[in-house]
């Protein structure tokens, strides 16, 4: 299904830690501060003390079906005692957090305990607040704590007037109790050849023992992290917030939880806000073939916004298809690509998932164009690997998250289906077979293989009584198709589908042209009426600008400044900011109180522009 990637990935942050530390200056430099935040922290751990941790894996998990749609939990969590966040958090803007605790089982509501992280940000006008805005970013796996700083910049003034912005991490992911393993990541994103037998073995003896890499209390844990188990913990913590009904804002598979929840507790939504709409099937190969469209289609999208634009750089280098299929080939014969880091390079599945990963958003394909061009024309793979860092989750400090694992948990949690490996092989070539540019990347799934069967398989069903759900799908969406909101919308018996002509995937907060829709939806209840329920994108917007004016170009240049004026500071490049948004390796440097910062910082204020 995918993660919600933000605006201009790194520029938001950097440019605002500059902004910050100039505004501290005694000279004047001034700027505006609220840029400062956007996704991506190190695992944030809530500061409140947990009275329990991940299930015992000394015990057996429970066989008992969990609790029926109809059955809403047997108490009402406790109100939330909130505490000051860690500090990592606090410097991104996040300053209050909590653990949850919730049943493991809640069919067993005096059970074994779980712990669910939630943080807050306090926004709202007490006299006019309406309740909690709560949030998740997608995924599956996607932490909604880390996604909690880039909603306060993208998500509009007069919604966070009349809500207290609320991010958690479902079961299983990030700081929660989570799904935590061993698997290799690193130069190891696999593709496989048509009629590659040797290949297809050794995928599924890797993936069969996905599991052993998991240490006992996730493996414990891993069968009760779906959907329907998440949507239980969503209604605790709705109750617990103090909010009578749920007012949600999902992106992508958190339009399957939003979904979910309405068919669990339909009496208790007062608006949901669908946007990336997943495919109402439970079906994960389903939903593979129908992403195969997807992502050819934005990445033919990009080729010709390319191909028509004089600014755009691989111009030089022929059609943007053809330069494509000619680094694949090239990295496929020689193995690999350097890169700045004299430790790792760029492999063949790093490439293709560099490309994947910038197909998500418009505001990437600038950085994708020059990560395109520097890897053909100097063989040199810094920024395509950046990128694939991006999407599976690498930390600044190397680290990985786990939104991988919990991605295949929480989807294999889902599916009642377990196929055969051949089952899976066939399903793997329909899915290659309907890929015209990543066929070898999607022939390389091996599905749920390993893992038994679920034990709480997703409940789809129409939320009939639940008041109108606004469902929204964008034409040029790779990772959730538009076709996937309008079946969703369908499917919802009070589904309203809201349409965005436009790139990218999901469109609150980064196509300015649903906004005022969705805030009058979030703060008054109203519903866009048919003949008004569809915007389109600025279709005149200047995707690609000359080279040295994106915006992460021009960071790279401010910080080439700072050091020619006498700052000892890292030399940054496009690939570290994109591999570090918060500036957690770097941001240290940037200390107003370091002598000759202020003199620096006015030498290169022409390009400090917030």
């Amino acid at each position: 299904m995918g993660r919600r990637p933000g605006r201009t990935v790194a520029a938001i942050a950097v440019l605002g830690l500059l902004a910050t530390a100039c505004s501290e200056s005694d000279d004047g430099v001034t700027a505006d501060t609220a840029a400062s935040v956007t996704a991506g922290t190190d695992e944030p751990a809530v500061t409140s003390e947990p009275s329990t941790s991940a299930p015992d894996a000394t015990n057996t998990p429970p066989t008992t079906a969990a609790a029926p749609a109809t059955t809403a939990p047997a108490a009402e969590a406790a109100s939330l005692e909130w505490e000051d966040c860690d500090e990592a958090l606090q410097a991104i803007g996040v300053p209050e957090c909590v653990t949850l605790l919730v049943p493991l089982d809640h069919a067993d509501p005096g059970g074994e305990q779980i712990e669910i992280a939630v943080a807050r940000l306090d926004t709202a006008d007490d006299g006019d607040q309406i309740g909690s805005l709560v949030i998740n970013p997608g995924g599956p796996g996607g932490s909604g704590i880390d996604f909690l700083a880039q909603a306060a910049v993208v998500i509009p003034a007069e919604v966070q007037e009349r809500f207290d912005l609320v991010g958690f991490d479902p079961r299983g992911v990030g700081a929660s109790s989570a799904v935590e393993c061993d698997a290799p990541i690193d130069d190891n994103i696999p593709l496989l050849a048509a009629g590659d037998d040797a290949g297809w073995q050794a995928l599924v003896a890797e993936t069969e023992g996905q599991l052993d890499t998991c240490d006992p209390a996730s493996q414990a844990l891993a069968p009760w992290v779906g959907t329907n188990n998440a949507a239980r913990d969503l209604d605790l913590l709705r109750a617990a917030l103090g909010d009578e009904q749920l007012t949600y804002l999902g992106f992508s598979y958190g339009t399957r939880l939003g979904a979910t929840y309405a068919e669990l507790f339909p009496d208790r939504v007062r608006a949901l806000v669908l946007d990336g709409a997943v495919k109402p099937s439970p079906d994960l190969n389903a939903l593979g073939l129908e992403q195969a469209t997807g992502f050819d289609r934005a990445l033919e999208n990009f080729a010709a916004a390319c191909d028509a634009d004089d600014d755009c750089l691989l111009r030089e280098l022929g059609p943007t298809l053809e330069v494509i299929d000619a680094l694949e080939a090239e990295i496929a014969e020689v193995g690999s690509f350097p890169t700045d880091d004299p430790g790792r390079v760029l492999t063949p599945g790093e490439l293709t998932l560099g490309i994947f990963a910038a197909l998500y958003s418009e505001d990437a394909w600038p950085y994708l164009v020059q990560a395109l061009y520097v890897a053909e024309v100097q063989q040199d793979g810094s920024i395509l690997h950046a990128l694939a860092d991006s999407y599976a989750g690498r930390q600044p400090d190397g680290t990985y998250d786990n939104s991988t694992e919990a991605n295949r948990a929480i989807n294999c949690a889902d599916d009642a289906v377990r196929r055969t490996a051949d089952e899976e092989r066939a399903a793997a070539e329909e899915a290659a077979a309907r890929s015209v540019h990543f066929p070898e990347f999607l022939r390389a799934s091996a599905g749920c293989l390993g893992l038994d069967a679920a034990l709480d398989p997703l409940l789809l069903g129409p939320a009939a009584g639940a008041p109108p759900i606004m469902v929204i799908g964008t034409t040029g969406d790779p990772a959730t198709p538009y076709e996937w909101a309008v079946e969703l919308a369908d499917f919802l018996d009070s589904g309203v589908l809201y349409s965005v002509e436009g790139e990218g995937h999901t469109a609150y907060g980064s196509i300015e042209c649903v906004n005022d829709a969705v805030n009058a939806y979030l703060i008054d209840l109203e519903v866009p009426a048919p003949d008004a329920a569809s915007c389109e994108d600025d279709a005149d917007a200047d995707i690609f600008q000359p080279v040295g004016e994106s915006e992460l170009e021009q960071v790279a240049a401010l910080f080439v400044c700072l050091r020619e004026n006498g700052l000892d500071i890292p030399e940054i490049g496009v690939d570290e900011l994109i591999a570090d948004p918060l500036g957690e390796t770097f941001g240290d440097a940037l200390d107003p109180s370091v002598p000759g910062f202020q003199e620096a910082a006015l030498a290169c204020q022409d390009l400090i522009t917030f």
